[in-house]
């Protein structure tokens, strides 16, 4: 399968919104990331621009960029989506003259981490507490997410 990592800057579909909060269940949070809170913010899909399967938002932070967000459509999952998305927003981020890319996930996502760490992250802090913000309880392979560990790739 060819996956054409394309910028989208259109108007966002369910699709979109599904993947997003997938990835990140609280619509406030997601709301506080994306333009126009943060006009700087860039999204990515593979897919068609309506209805992708995957979807990742970047933005820029002091000397690099953070991924605030990356999800894979279930169905389409374990075929290199997301690392596809990662090493597009790597080449960006080089490119452009950034020193490091972060990304964050709870202590609790194994699977998550283990592909970040796969493409080169290291775990570089942990923010005690994240999840507790969040108005529902995260629960994700049979525990609950309360912390977030940042992971960053130094370029």
């Amino acid at each position: 399968m060819v996956m054409d990592v394309t910028e989208y800057q259109g108007e966002l579909t369910r699709a979109h919104w599904d993947l997003l909060l997938d990835a990140d269940p609280s619509l406030d949070m997601v709301l506080a990331y994306m333009p126009p809170q943060l006009p700087e913010a860039e999204i990515f899909i593979i897919g068609e621009p309506k209805t992708p399967y995957a979807i990742c938002l970047v933005i820029p932070v002091k000397g690099g960029f953070e991924i605030k967000n990356i999800a894979t459509i279930m169905m389409m999952r374990r075929h290199g989506m997301a690392g596809a998305l990662i090493k597009h927003v790597v080449e960006l981020a080089r490119a452009r003259g950034a020193g490091f890319v972060d990304i964050g996930t709870a202590t609790v996502s194994h699977d998550q981490i283990r592909l970040y760490e796969k493409h080169g992250f290291q775990q570089d802090g942990i923010l005690r507490d994240f999840f507790l913000r969040y108005p529902e309880p995260i629960i994700e392979n049979g525990l609950l997410a309360r912390d977030m560990v940042m992971l960053r790739l130094s370029l």
